[in-house]
């Protein structure tokens, strides 16, 4: 039975009553080893998520960190994905820690690509992690109907900002094409890989790209929490290459990047 941190102390899933609607802000953190990877990097998210909304969150990181680390011994679960969702409802807030449900890409999918389509929509106050309902659940339809890893949503003017899950890179001989920080939910992952590009020589143009001129590129990616660096063979139509030398590259850097601070973090917790 799953146990739950929340500010009303430890229980079982079947105990906890869990809010999480519109008002409800949240970060999901990937624990790989036992190690919560990129915390630091998470907690700052969520006070930037925090502040957008104008609330106030008193949690310190050592706290945050600490309660992280008891959800995992209380579950005895060292891999999997942790939620953390703050609710502001009736003038009260509310908190909780849990283990949710994941699904993370299979080898064959780095190896082949995943498949993707467009959705035309796009998320509410980009910059903020906040659960927005109606379009996780269109979104979760097109996925299951029509049996793709993800969707990517495009605005009214026919712009890729980003998945519903995920950040999406475009490639175009030696440049990265990744829609500006105003206009997507700002992922961990993301910021890795541009710093990764970046590293490798690489350019990088922050601009989202047209619908209409997905033909002129070689390649794409998915880069987040669970998917990591992800080739896409396919956006609807249009057929990409999954094995591009340069993508590869930068899966393997953030892969060692990975094992790196999860080093790091186990020699400071001896």
């Amino acid at each position: 039975m799953k146990i739950i941190i929340s500010d009303k102390g430890m229980k079982s899933e079947s105990e906890a009553d869990v809010f999480a609607g519109n008002s409800s802000v949240y970060e999901v953190i990937r624990i790989i080893a036992g190690v919560p990877l990129f915390l630091e990097d998470h907690f700052a998210r969520l006070i930037q998520s925090m502040q957008l909304q104008n609330w106030k969150f008193e949690m310190s990181l050592p706290d945050f960190s600490r309660k992280i680390n008891e959800l995992i011994q209380a579950n005895d679960q060292s891999e999997g994905n942790v939620r953390f969702i703050y609710s502001l409802f009736g003038g009260k807030s509310t908190w909780n820690f849990s283990f949710i449900p994941h699904v993370y890409p299979e080898q064959r999918d780095y190896l082949i690509g995943v498949d993707t389509e467009l959705l035309f929509d796009e998320r509410q106050n980009p910059n903020a992690k906040v659960i927005q309902n109606i379009l996780r659940e269109k979104a979760n339809r097109m996925i299951s109907g029509k049996k793709l890893y993800e969707v990517l949503l495009t605005d009214s003017n026919g712009l890729i900002t980003e998945g519903s899950r995920s950040n999406v890179f475009f490639v175009k001989g030696d440049v990265f094409y990744t829609a500006p920080e105003s206009r997507v939910l700002v992922g961990i992952t993301r910021q890795k890989v541009i710093r990764i590009l970046q590293k490798l020589g690489f350019r990088v143009v922050e601009d989202a790209v047209a619908k209409d001129n997905l033909n002129v590129f070689v390649a794409v990616f998915l880069t987040g929490t669970s998917p990591k660096v992800l080739p896409v063979r396919s956006v609807g139509w249009f057929q990409f290459n999954p094995e591009l030398a340069c993508v590869k590259a930068v899966m393997k850097e953030y892969d060692e990047l990975i094992a790196g601070y999860i080093e790091d973090r186990k020699m400071n917790q001896e």
